[in-house]
């Protein structure tokens, strides 16, 4: 292992129930109420591409810049002024990786503005070479565009790192670049087939990395 990357959220931050919450109430309105195993299924994506799989499923009458324009309003406006925690066991695993002098990154398919938001809150900022927005890249999340670029500013081979996901379109993503992937089973993030994944956790304190 030549570097360590995150995905954000369900990882490092519980916050997919409050992406869901946000996404039903801008579409309450259209008299659309998504099941929650669809919700599930959008775990991972870009919002770009969650209201572009809506805007289809549903056939609805909406403008997606716009629509995602308020998404990101509401998110930064709601995180801004929250007092957050960290997942357990995260920073203790950053720390270990510091210590091991292993690069680590972040690579999450939130809107950057809502990245440095949440990585600021925590006060881990110190602890990552470079934040990375599914935003940056041409394809979000199945694809393995945002790894791919992640392993290329790290200058190290995607098989030299591995990945820490929460869903099953981030941990497809990380194998479709070729890299190992860890699946956190984490409850919060819905009903996620993380079978693909080379290593499945319940909780963060599970990682070893004097193992990996």
């Amino acid at each position: 292992m030549k570097a360590f990357i995150f995905d954000m959220d369900g990882v490092i931050i519980d916050s997919e129930p409050l992406h869901n919450k946000i996404v039903i109430d801008l579409i309450h309105d259209l008299n659309i109420i998504p099941d929650e195993r669809y919700l599930d299924s959008l775990c991972g994506l870009t919002i770009t591409h969650i209201f572009n799989n809506l805007k289809k499923d549903y056939n609805l009458n909406i403008s997606v810049e716009d629509t995602v324009n308020k998404y990101d309003r509401q998110l930064i406006e709601r995180t801004s002024c929250m007092q957050l925690e960290a997942i357990t066991g995260i920073p203790e695993l950053l720390l270990k990786l510091q210590k091991a002098s292993i690069p680590t990154a972040v690579a999450s398919s939130s809107p950057m503005e809502f990245i440095k938001v949440i990585i600021n809150n925590l006060n881990l900022n110190n602890y990552f070479q470079f934040l990375l927005s599914g935003d940056e890249v041409e394809h979000g999340k199945p694809a393995p565009d945002i790894y791919l670029t992640a392993a290329k500013r790290l200058d190290v081979l995607p098989s030299d790192c591995f990945v820490l996901e929460d869903s099953h379109n981030g941990a497809t993503a990380a194998k479709r670049a070729g890299m190992t992937c860890i699946g956190f089973q984490n409850p919060n993030s819905g009903k996620q087939d993380l079978s693909i994944a080379d290593v499945l956790v319940n909780t963060i304190t599970q990682i070893d990395i004097d193992k990996l």
